[in-house]
């Protein structure tokens, strides 16, 4: 549009007025090595020590370092701003970004990432002033009255700069050329609920574009499964390839977004988007990313590692306004949606990235570099909000009363073992959530049309593949735990993964135990070649049973076929807090089940939840805890086993006293072929020789990394 490219012009003129400030401005980085603080800190107790005197107004900090850089007696300096934080709502710069803040009036707030206004001090009576330091004190103070910044010069000579990246590997892809590539994720989509019971497409019953476009046309893969059944982790782990234990505990004991860390997401290096820039490719990146999404956009465009960004900034919010804009010159801003007269005519989320994307598609479809688009619509993860225009569109169905609805469970780890039972109105909560959760998927479908409408117009489809995932699935009421998954059975770890692409067998089915750490080194065998995967991904490319039908890359991929492909997945998690079944809000019209609100437990909103020890004694739906939810499971499938084997352990440690995994919290055993409700536990019949072979295994797993692991 021309307001995109208004933009774009306005912000690299900027970008190179900044540039060119920075070549004279920090020319003193060649003789100091500076260490910087500048949230409102000043170097010592007080400015007035004896070692402390002022050298004059200047006007900025910039120009006092380099003032005191030039003088032998200034071991450090600070600078009294004439602004402090206006802590307002009404946040009149919050159109600018990091390089465009206008620092006469506002302020760039590094931890929102959002440029901030500022008022006149009222208690800092001297302002625009540097001060020179000839003592050794560095004792930063938080210093509310005066906007200081406090820099000083550090021991020794500046560290050298780092090595250089080696240069990535020579791009093969597998088929010959790069093909364009395109890839939906949705938010807590489950395949199994169909409207009655479990069935084959799930939630996928409501998408008949879906069905019609990539089923048909491509493959659908049974055994798909997510390494942790929540968002964030599994986010992680799709665009890292790298297994929870690996991004988060016990290997990273402080990751910043649900246990795990997000930052190899963003890298150039390290994460899907950044590595097929990388390769090559034009990335376009539309909607929810990571949990941390301000930090994780951030980030990428901070880093220059995803070439256009154009995603809510708020991505919980099915209306939100602002999205967060980055481009190909690697200036970024947040633009503000006109709530009343938003483009696209509607603020919805889906339509909204779904709109962007197309432009997007437009701009970049001749250009001479393959593209690669991403869409991550938040449905139908709750509050589950429809569009206006769907929001009845599923009213004849409700939440399927299957085999194992609310049914006592007094072999299953305690937080559900004591889950009271299910109330009509939690009943009448789940019927209005699950046809919500349908249709909001119907805006997911048009999302699906309008992609395949618009690369056949562009007569791009034959050399493009289309996935289509989810980041876990979701149950509503099953085994008496309401809207909710972080749990280890088959409706939250088992998830829908559909493939579209040439070479690809249309109306396919494909076997093999796969997951979301497979989904990255996949995409760049195609983009790129099997030796610019990564050596540090732990998944494995699914190429070699993906594509069958083009026989040049049946002929690259020959070699690989002798490695057998696993019969076993791992599925983790620690738990990320104590939850209940009214956890979050769903959305409803007004008087929905009789005016009263999502139920805690049996009697309704309850202020005191307690974990109770007997069976369905509790007083509060529990759909998490983190005393009796962190757990690792395997879950194997082949020609004589299909089992899920379970262990708990709060710590998340896993030490056990015995070879076959003895003193742990709790451990559950299914065989899925036989009880695919899994309601009947068969650890405790289990012999010691199938305990010990299954815990030594997990165990095993659950330590691997990269080439290791299965």
């Amino acid at each position: 549009s021309t307001s995109l490219w208004e933009n774009t012009a306005m912000n690299a003129a900027i970008t190179v007025v900044l540039l060119s400030c920075a070549a004279s401005c920090l020319a003193f980085d060649n003789v100091w090595h500076w260490e910087v603080v500048n949230e409102n800190s000043v170097s010592g107790d007080d400015l007035r020590d004896p070692g402390v005197w002022v050298y004059g107004k200047v006007a900025s900090m910039n120009e006092c370092m380099t003032a005191c850089a030039a003088n032998a007696s200034c071991t450090s300096c600070d600078f009294a701003a004439p602004f402090n934080e206006d802590k307002a709502e009404y946040n009149p710069c919050e159109m600018h970004h990091e390089h465009t803040c206008p620092l006469d009036t506002c302020f760039y707030d590094m931890q929102a990432y959002t440029c901030r206004p500022l008022l006149k001090t009222k208690s800092c009576g001297y302002t625009d002033l540097c001060y020179f330091r000839s003592d050794s004190k560095w004792d930063l103070k938080p210093n509310g009255g005066c906007n200081h910044t406090a820099a000083r010069k550090a021991d020794g000579p500046p560290p050298p700069p780092p090595s250089p990246p080696p240069p990535p590997p020579p791009v093969k892809p597998v088929l010959g050329y790069q093909p364009n590539i395109v890839f939906i994720l949705t938010d807590d989509q489950d395949q199994k609920l169909g409207p009655d019971d479990y069935s084959w497409l799930g939630s996928l019953e409501a998408m008949p574009s879906l069905r019609a476009n990539l089923m048909t046309k491509g493959a659908m893969f049974k055994n798909f499964f997510v390494n942790t059944p929540i968002c964030c982790p599994s986010r992680t782990e799709s665009f890292t390839g790298r297994y929870y234990h690996n991004v988060g505990p016990p290997t990273v004991s402080n990751g910043n977004c649900m246990h795990v860390d997000t930052t190899p997401v963003a890298g150039l290096n390290t994460g899907l988007f950044g590595l097929l820039k990388r390769a090559g490719y034009n990335t376009g990146i539309f909607g929810k990313v990571t949990n941390d999404q301000s930090n994780i956009l951030k980030l990428a465009s901070d880093a220059n590692s995803w070439t256009y960004i154009d995603s809510p900034v708020d991505y919980n919010s099915y209306d939100g306004l602002p999205y967060w804009r980055k481009f190909p010159n690697g200036t970024f801003f947040t633009e503000k949606i006109d709530g009343k007269n938003p483009v696209y005519g509607t603020t919805y989320q889906s339509s909204q990235i779904g709109n962007r994307s197309l432009v997007w598609l437009d701009q970049v479809a001749d250009a001479p570099q393959p593209f690669f688009m991403y869409l991550g619509p938040h449905a139908p993860h709750y509050p589950a909000e429809p569009a206006p225009w769907y929001q009845n569109a599923f009213g004849d169905i409700g939440a399927p009363v299957t085999p194992n609805y609310n049914v006592s469970s007094p072999d299953k780890t305690n937080h559900i073992r004591q889950n009271p039972p299910l109330t009509a109105l939690a009943k009448c909560w789940e019927d209005r959530h699950m046809r919500d959760r349908w249709a909001s998927l119907l805006s997911v479908d048009d999302i699906v049309t309008a992609v395949f409408d618009k690369l056949t117009t562009l007569n791009k489809i034959d050399k493009t593949f289309i996935f289509y995932s989810s980041d876990h699935g979701y149950k509503l009421g099953q085994w008496r735990v309401g809207t909710s998954k972080e749990h280890p059975y088959e409706t939250d770890i088992h998830v829908p993964f559909l493939a579209r692409g040439p070479g690809i067998a249309a109306d396919s089915v494909l076997y093999q135990v796969t997951g979301n750490v497979d989904i990255l080194p996949t995409i760049i065998d195609l983009a790129a070649g099997v030796d610019y995967i990564p050596s540090e991904v732990d998944g494995r490319s699914m190429v070699p049973f993906l594509i069958t039908n083009t026989s040049e890359a049946t002929t690259a991929v020959a070699a690989r076929d002798a490695v057998p492909w696993r019969d076993h997945f791992i599925i983790e998690y620690k738990s990320v807090g104590t939850y209940y079944n009214d956890h979050s809000s769903c959305w409803a019209p007004q008087g929905t089940c009789g005016g009263a609100g999502m139920p805690t437990g049996p009697a309704g909103k309850v202020k005191n939840c307690v974990e109770a020890k007997d069976v369905g004694t509790g007083n509060c739906y529990f759909v998490d805890s983190t005393f009796s939810n962190s757990w690792r499971e395997l879950r194997i499938i082949n020609s004589t086993m299909n089992v899920s084997y379970i262990e708990y352990d709060p710590a998340f440690e896993f030490v056990s006293n015995t070879s076959s995994g003895g003193g742990l919290q709790y451990y559950e055993l299914y065989d899925v072929s036989e009880d695919v409700y899994q309601v009947k536990n068969l650890y405790p019949t289990a012999t010691t020789d199938l305990k010990t072979a299954l815990h030594q295994q997990l165990a095993s797993y659950f330590q691997c990394a990269a080439g290791q692991c299965p």
